[in-house]
């Protein structure tokens, strides 16, 4: 195994110091020269008509600068994959929360008090809050241009699933459902804009997919990307629901537009409840075949998602629901039926996981169930079925680096170590174990379309190192994971180098932090841009030296000879010779990466992730049968990473989405009444906090990918990803009661439990 100064080590993140300092400068630290404030005037009901909007006494107020509705907009219907959103509600509001109107103001009082001024005058119409409901052919549309409220079908078949559960010893068929939760990032979602003297937009915003980002302000705005640039503040925390467009960015420039000076507008946490998009909902029917000896033969699906007013990601969300859990174990064949409904309810989108960890918590606690009822060990089935490095799935993945069966091995043996007594207080307390599975991207090529990333490396006259990528850092680390490749692949030392701000203008192409793709995708760019540079650094030594370049190397900063005479020559005197002599060598290189990927087709077949990660987790709970109150006591997650590359980022990514995963199964759950949410606030959204933490063990099991920078792949979303249904898994093991409908509340254990007759 090959030793690295700067892979595989606890290196501290390296805007840490700025961020705990608080130098660290987020969206609403910044105040921009002649600043207004905007302001969103949302809809309060889930589904009206809008007769009339009368703006009059919000225009009239002193310190009122701007005042939109739908008719001061673009009609330039915008979104990631289906274009179904306006800028403002045009004829109706879909949703409590949709924009019906905006203002700029000198300041949030005044402008919170134009809010009060303009009246809107609305005709209520019937609320369809049920996705199955929704697609009753009597059921209100959502959309009225459109004749029903399915947006979006997948089928998917492989082999013959019909001949193959005819052919099984044991077939089950169960249902499963899952909840909206939201991503409730600390730092509020927001944006600032101004137009430049020559046309041009400036906005600064903390967005995940800021090319992509720019390209759909354009489209909203009807105009050309070009004419846009985005800059990045940091970002406190995303969790995919900051990866695409929100309607605020296109209302802050169109503000901006009309009052002639920048604009800030950011999200208050009840905005962000309201309009966050959430997890994708769905309900889940599936069936599985399986013979004596526990092998898994066949697999079938039907899914109804609920989608929400508008699309987002959702579409794609449902396309992973429907596809990815085939590719986890050695399935003979599968087939799907999904559907996407369109509902009165706040939009969903992608959030860390992106539709796999609802399927995930189908399948992994089906399989649990389906194992008690016949006699079979669930981890014993987990390893006899799981996928294998040189496999190809039914969806022809081809898996090219795999250690689930060492994760699913490693963490069941850990989990059973040191076990507290099942049982405690006569019986009240009960205990139990459970594990779960997991598989995910690291990279998401669709089609024929581009999944690379863009990478510029560039060394200044004193040998310090500038890395330009697209890529965005939310929190994650990947600044630092790019320091690290960076550093490694050079020969430098890890303070010599610098990540620079995201800014669209300067930035090389990037799609963007999503399908856990920064490390593989992002870091393979940045690794090929600093294997340039650093010949051109020898090249331009062995001139200098009169050596052979093939004998020397970049050791921490100095060219060294590698075999022969002593040789310590700085990279900054190298550097200096480049740049400010007449040698002229630039010392920069621009890479485009785009990995070995094959876009799905439209059968939906393809290898369209050049890495896939697996792990598993496995959990002991305990659970009080008198109240029904579940608390996670440890937790072993066992992660197939490819290579560590920082193993503090790790345990942070490991850590936090553990406390993820615990949050959406026991505690986060977005309530609605009749459409209204409930709880669109902190003070009634209930939250999983440091004293419900457990003891987590992380176990890390390295495949060394033969893509990915230095073998690593992506862990981001994996690690939240199989936390429900072990806990699930677990919650059976201890009291006999199988809960499989998310969130497991206390009531529902509680309900259970009585029904079983304890």
């Amino acid at each position: 195994m090959t030793d690295y100064k700067n892979l595989g080590i606890r290196q501290v993140f390296v805007d840490a110091k700025e961020k705990v300092t608080g130098r660290a400068r987020y969206l609403d630290d910044m105040t921009f020269p002649d600043q207004l404030i905007g302001k969103i005037l949302r809809s309060p009901h889930p589904h009206a008509r809008i007769r009339s909007i009368d703006t009059s006494e919000a225009e009239a107020l002193e310190g009122v600068r701007a005042v939109l509705t739908a008719k001061d907009a673009p009609r330039n219907r915008f979104g990631m994959e289906i274009a179904d959103c306006d800028i403002f509600a045009i004829d109706k509001v879909r949703y409590v929360g949709d924009e019906v109107a905006a203002v700029a103001a000198e300041t949030a009082e005044i402008a919170r008090e134009a809010l009060k001024r303009i009246r809107v005058d609305y005709e209520l119409l019937p609320v369809v809050d049920d996705p199955l409901r929704a697609m009753a052919p009597e059921a209100p549309l959502v959309h009225e241009d459109l004749k029903s409220n399915v947006v979006k079908e997948y089928h998917i078949s492989r082999g013959d699933v019909e001949a193959d559960f005819a052919a099984c010893d044991y077939v089950f068929e169960h249902e499963f459902s899952t909840h909206r939760v939201s991503g409730l990032y600390l730092e509020p979602f927001g944006a600032a804009a101004w137009w430049e003297s020559n046309g041009r937009l400036t906005m600064w915003t903390g967005m995940q997919a800021m090319f992509q980002g720019r390209n759909e302000l354009a489209r909203a705005l009807g105009i050309d990307p070009t004419r846009i640039t985005m800059k990045s503040p940091f970002i406190g925390g995303a969790f995919g629901a900051k990866i695409w467009l929100r309607n605020f960015h296109p209302i802050v420039a169109l503000l901006a537009r009309k009052a002639g000076r920048p604009v800030k507008l950011v999200l208050t946490r009840e905005e962000e409840q309201l309009t966050t998009r959430p997890r994708v909902a769905p309900r889940m029917k599936v069936k599985l075949g399986m013979m004596k000896d526990g092998t898994l033969v066949c697999k079938q699906s039907e899914i109804v998602a609920d989608n929400g007013a508008y699309s987002w990601a959702a579409p794609k969300v449902l396309l992973n629901m429907a596809m990815r859990t085939d590719c986890l174990y050695r399935f003979r064949s599968s087939k799907t039926d999904a559907y996407l409904v369109y509902t009165n309810l706040i939009p969903t989108s992608g959030f860390r996981g992106y539709g796999n960890s609802q399927m995930h918590f189908a399948l992994e606690s089906f399989i649990d169930m389906c194992c008690r009822k016949v006699g079979l060990d669930p981890v014993e089935v987990r390893l006899r079925n799981c996928v294998h490095k040189g496999d190809v799935t039914l969806h022809r993945w081809k898996i090219k680096s795999c250690g689930l069966d060492d994760c699913i091995a490693k963490a069941a043996e850990a989990i059973r170590k040191d076990r507290r007594p099942v049982e405690e207080g006569n019986g009240r307390i009960r205990r139990g174990i459970g594990l779960a599975c997991m598989t995910h991207v690291s990279g998401n090529r669709s089609g024929d379309k581009f999944d690379g990333s863009g990478a510029m490396v560039r060394i200044q006259e004193d040998g310090s190192v500038f890395v330009f990528s697209g890529e965005a850092d939310m929190g994650q680390g990947a600044k630092t994971v790019f320091a690290q490749i960076a550093a490694e692949t050079l020969g430098v030392p890890i303070e010599s180098i610098t990540i620079m701000p995201i800014d669209t203008d300067v930035s090389p192409f990037a799609l963007g932090s999503y399908s856990s793709r920064v490390t593989t995708v992002g870091g393979k760019a940045v690794l090929l841009a600093c294997r340039q540079v650093r010949e051109q650094v020898l090249d331009l030594a062995a001139a200098m030296t009169g050596r052979p370049v093939e004998t020397l190397d970049l050791d921490e900063g100095v060219v060294v000879a590698a075999e022969g005479e002593p040789l310590s020559l700085p990279l900054r005197k190298v550097a200096y010779q480049a740049i400010r002599t007449n040698a002229g060598v630039s010392l920069t290189a621009f890479i485009t990466y785009d990995p070995p990927t094959e876009g799905a087709d439209k059968d939906f077949y393809g290898d369209y992730s050049s890495a896939y990660t697996y792990g598993a987790h496995a959990v002991e709970v305990e659970v009080d049968t008198v109240t029904g109150k579940v608390k996670v006591l440890r937790v072993v997650a066992a992660h197939d990473v490819g290579r560590t590359v920082n193993e503090l980022g790790l345990q942070g990514q490991i850590n936090g989405g553990v406390a993820q995963g615990i949050g959406w199964c026991l505690y986060e759950n977005m309530l609605f009444d009749k459409g209204h949410p409930v709880n669109a606030s902190l003070h009634g959204y209930t939250l999983m906090t440091i004293a419900d933490m457990p003891e987590i063990e992380s176990v890390i099991v390295e495949s060394n990918d033969p893509v990915g920078p230095y073998g690593a792949k992506g862990v981001g979303e994996p690690t939240l990803i199989p936390t429900a249904p072990a806990i699930a898994n677990a919650i059976e093991d201890a009291c006999g009661v199988r809960i499989v409908d998310l969130p497991i509340t206390p009531e529902k254990v509680y309900r259970a439990l009585r029904k079983n007759g304890h």
